[in-house]
């Protein structure tokens, strides 16, 4: 097991290896499209994205940025638009809507905290894997003066995680385009103070 910087090169097969644990019943195109998305709009530089690798290829990752940093995934996500059908398009445009519009929330919030980045993308398919990388990560944001991490995550996703790692929850909201009477679901922003 070794951990490294994670480079664009990489996002294919990350994309593959998210898309096979968040199976969504919209269609495989649709899975294919959106898994490559959140990847691609949560990786922004060379200097906070980490793998962890072992004899099995790739098994986690940690990618954090700093609150001014871009990237260019809408670009790629209109490119991908032109060649979808319109139902598919339609899952497309509401799911990445509802991932800009807490991000935006995130940052938000970010913005009266000095020193503050953002965990934007975290996974793993081993255990003590995560909580591997995710520390290297935090390392190299405290040699750059970071002392507030903060993220997003929603039902789909183990947020359990983050109140058990000593991470506080900040907000949380109801996500009626994905709710039904049935099954509610949410997003949830945490922070952690590291420095």
């Amino acid at each position: 097991m070794e951990i490294k910087p994670f480079y664009i090169e990489d996002i294919a097969i990350l994309a593959k290896r998210v898309s096979e644990i968040w199976r969504f019943d919209d269609s495989p195109e649709f899975t294919r499209i959106f898994c490559e998305y959140l990847v691609r709009c949560n990786y922004y530089s060379t200097q906070f994205p980490f793998k962890i690798v072992d004899e099995e290829g790739l098994q986690a990752i940690a990618f954090g940025c700093m609150p001014e940093e871009k990237n260019d995934a809408e670009a790629w996500l209109q490119e991908q638009l032109k060649s979808v059908s319109p139902e598919v398009r339609k899952y497309i445009v509401r799911s990445t809507n509802y991932a800009k519009r807490i991000e935006a929330e995130l940052l938000t919030l970010m913005e009266s905290q000095p020193h503050a980045a953002k965990l934007s993308f975290f996974f793993s398919r081993k255990p003590g894997y995560g909580a591997l990388v995710l520390e290297h990560l935090v390392e190299r944001f405290k040699h750059q003066g970071v002392k507030w991490l903060y993220l997003w995550t929603d039902s789909w996703c183990n947020w359990q995680y983050y109140p058990h790692h000593d991470f506080e929850q900040i907000g949380k909201g109801l996500l009626p385009e994905f709710s039904s009477d049935d099954e509610k679901y949410y997003y949830y922003l945490f922070r952690k103070h590291i420095g």
